[in-house]
Protein backbone atom coordinates (compact mmCIF):
# COMPACT_ATOMS: atom_id res chain seq x y z
CA UNK A 1 0.00 0.00 0.00
CA UNK A 2 1.42 3.35 -1.04
CA UNK A 3 1.87 5.92 1.69
CA UNK A 4 1.10 9.54 0.99
CA UNK A 5 2.14 12.20 3.46
CA UNK A 6 1.95 15.95 3.06
CA UNK A 7 3.52 18.95 4.69
CA UNK A 8 1.55 22.13 4.09
CA UNK A 9 2.16 25.84 4.56
CA UNK A 10 -1.06 27.81 4.32
CA UNK A 11 -1.61 31.48 3.70
CA UNK A 12 1.95 32.75 3.94
CA UNK A 13 1.62 36.45 3.12
CA UNK A 14 4.36 38.49 1.47
CA UNK A 15 4.64 41.95 -0.01
CA UNK A 16 5.95 41.77 -3.56
CA UNK A 17 6.15 43.73 -6.79
CA UNK A 18 4.43 41.57 -9.38
CA UNK A 19 1.88 42.49 -12.00
CA UNK A 20 1.38 43.14 -15.67
CA UNK A 21 0.85 46.87 -15.11
CA UNK A 22 3.77 49.17 -14.32
CA UNK A 23 1.88 50.58 -11.33
CA UNK A 24 1.58 47.12 -9.75
CA UNK A 25 5.31 46.52 -10.10
CA UNK A 26 6.04 50.00 -8.73
CA UNK A 27 3.60 50.11 -5.79
CA UNK A 28 3.59 46.41 -4.93
CA UNK A 29 0.98 44.45 -3.08
CA UNK A 30 0.26 41.45 -0.90
CA UNK A 31 0.52 37.92 -2.22
CA UNK A 32 -0.86 34.90 -0.35
CA UNK A 33 0.89 31.58 -0.89
CA UNK A 34 -0.14 27.99 -0.06
CA UNK A 35 2.27 25.09 -0.44
CA UNK A 36 1.38 21.37 -0.32
CA UNK A 37 4.44 19.10 -0.43
CA UNK A 38 4.14 15.35 -0.85
CA UNK A 39 6.91 13.55 1.03
CA UNK A 40 7.49 10.45 3.13
CA UNK A 41 7.54 11.45 6.80
CA UNK A 42 7.97 7.90 8.14
CA UNK A 43 11.66 8.19 9.14
CA UNK A 44 11.17 11.62 10.68
CA UNK A 45 8.13 10.50 12.65
CA UNK A 46 9.94 7.42 13.96
CA UNK A 47 13.18 9.25 14.85
CA UNK A 48 11.66 12.61 15.81
CA UNK A 49 14.52 14.16 13.82
CA UNK A 50 14.14 17.30 11.72
CA UNK A 51 16.97 16.25 9.40
CA UNK A 52 14.80 13.32 8.24
CA UNK A 53 12.05 15.54 6.82
CA UNK A 54 11.40 18.75 4.92
CA UNK A 55 12.38 21.76 6.99
CA UNK A 56 9.35 23.98 6.46
CA UNK A 57 11.16 27.03 7.81
CA UNK A 58 13.68 26.64 4.98
CA UNK A 59 10.79 26.29 2.51
CA UNK A 60 9.22 29.49 3.88
CA UNK A 61 12.55 31.33 3.49
CA UNK A 62 12.83 30.12 -0.11
CA UNK A 63 9.31 31.33 -0.92
CA UNK A 64 9.98 34.67 0.76
CA UNK A 65 13.12 35.20 -1.33
CA UNK A 66 11.29 34.48 -4.59
CA UNK A 67 8.24 36.61 -3.80
CA UNK A 68 10.01 39.60 -2.20
CA UNK A 69 13.35 39.79 -4.03
CA UNK A 70 12.25 39.12 -7.60
CA UNK A 71 9.72 40.81 -9.86
CA UNK A 72 7.43 39.11 -12.37
CA UNK A 73 4.55 40.23 -14.55
CA UNK A 74 2.48 37.09 -13.94
CA UNK A 75 1.52 35.23 -10.79
CA UNK A 76 1.76 32.15 -13.00
CA UNK A 77 5.51 32.79 -13.13
CA UNK A 78 5.67 33.29 -9.36
CA UNK A 79 3.96 29.94 -8.76
CA UNK A 80 6.09 28.03 -11.28
CA UNK A 81 9.34 29.49 -9.91
CA UNK A 82 8.37 28.48 -6.38
CA UNK A 83 7.41 24.94 -7.44
CA UNK A 84 10.61 24.47 -9.44
CA UNK A 85 12.79 25.81 -6.61
CA UNK A 86 11.19 23.53 -4.01
CA UNK A 87 11.68 20.45 -6.19
CA UNK A 88 15.28 21.47 -6.95
CA UNK A 89 16.28 22.21 -3.36
CA UNK A 90 14.32 19.61 -1.41
CA UNK A 91 15.00 16.20 -2.93
CA UNK A 92 12.71 14.48 -0.44
CA UNK A 93 9.69 16.32 -1.92
CA UNK A 94 7.96 14.04 -4.44
CA UNK A 95 5.45 16.60 -5.60
CA UNK A 96 4.34 20.10 -4.81
CA UNK A 97 1.20 22.17 -5.27
CA UNK A 98 1.67 25.92 -5.11
CA UNK A 99 -1.25 28.34 -4.94
CA UNK A 100 -0.57 32.05 -5.40
CA UNK A 101 -3.39 34.46 -4.58
CA UNK A 102 -3.43 38.11 -5.52
CA UNK A 103 -6.03 40.08 -3.56
CA UNK A 104 -7.21 43.26 -5.22
CA UNK A 105 -6.15 42.27 -8.72
CA UNK A 106 -6.90 45.14 -11.13
CA UNK A 107 -10.10 43.77 -12.65
CA UNK A 108 -13.18 45.75 -13.59
CA UNK A 109 -15.40 43.99 -11.11
CA UNK A 110 -15.63 42.81 -7.53
CA UNK A 111 -13.64 39.70 -6.55
CA UNK A 112 -11.80 38.57 -3.44
CA UNK A 113 -8.67 37.51 -5.30
CA UNK A 114 -7.21 35.85 -8.37
CA UNK A 115 -5.48 32.53 -7.76
CA UNK A 116 -3.09 30.40 -9.81
CA UNK A 117 -2.34 26.78 -8.92
CA UNK A 118 0.82 25.01 -10.06
CA UNK A 119 1.01 21.23 -9.56
CA UNK A 120 4.43 19.65 -10.23
CA UNK A 121 5.74 16.13 -9.56
CA UNK A 122 9.02 14.34 -10.06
Amino acid sequence: MEKKHFIRLHNAVFYGYHGNHDEERHLGGRFHIDIDMETDITSAAESDDLTQTVNYEAVYDLIQDIVTKQTFKLIETVGKRIADAILAQFVEVRGVVVRVRKPGAPIRGVIDYVEVEVNEHR
